[in-house]
């Protein structure tokens, strides 16, 4: 699974100058954001930004009754119009996720993995395009893409990212897909972290640290 943890704090504080609406978000620090928690998104009501919490995992109406059947965590840009559970969604439910950065596994010549965290070279807030739905739980899937530059040393994968000047454009655009693919995502860096962050039970800023 690609993008399958992240961070995120201060989440009120650091999108003030662009929500709208808070509904229900509280300014806490969640250092391993895992699937299933309820996270903070950003989306659009009418005209107006809103924030507010949903479940990370999106589980389509049509695998209800599917008692094995696993959240979709991500949803690949390539291939969103392929898919019924994501075609939908692309057109009217979009959103952005929050994220000071995210944690990626790369695994050595041995086979064994070791986690990285992945963030912007300027500290500056990431926002992961992605897509919501109100099913029985509230829900969202972040879109991912092919990894391209230093990200390659890590993971094949990775989130799109946009920049805060640029969430009003995915969330309005007309052609949302044409508008992912241009994107550039921003400049990431990365380093190594301890193994504290495999057990998503964990959670404190020294996850953070370099290993």
């Amino acid at each position: 699974m690609m993008c399958g943890r992240y961070a995120i704090s201060k989440v009120v504080k650091k999108t003030k100058n662009i929500i709208n609406i808070n509904e229900g978000v509280e300014d806490s620090d969640n250092y391993n954001a895992y699937p299933t928690q309820l996270l903070p998104i950003i989306k659009k009501d009418g005209d107006i930004l809103m924030i507010t919490n949903y479940h990370w995992g999106l589980i389509p109406k049509w695998s209800e009754k599917m008692s094995d059947f696993r959240p979709l965590n991500n949803a690949r840009l390539e291939t969103l119009m392929e898919k019924r559970t994501f075609s939908g969604l692309i057109a009217k439910q979009r959103c952005v996720v929050p994220a000071d950065g995210y944690y990626e596994w790369r695994k050595n010549d041995e086979g064994k993995k070791f986690p990285y965290f992945i963030k912007h070279e300027q500290n500056e807030i990431l926002f992961f395009s992605a897509l919501y739905q109100k099913n029985t739980n509230l829900e969202f899937s972040v879109i991912t893409t092919e990894a391209k530059g230093t990200i390659l040393d890590i993971h094949h994968r990775m989130p799109v990212i946009l920049r805060e000047g640029e969430i009003e454009n995915y969330l309005s655009s007309k052609d949302p897909i044409a508008f992912l693919n241009s994107h550039q995502n921003p400049e990431l860096v990365f380093y190594e972290v301890g193994r504290d962050v495999n057990n998503p039970s964990n959670n404190f800023i020294g996850l953070l640290d370099p290993a």
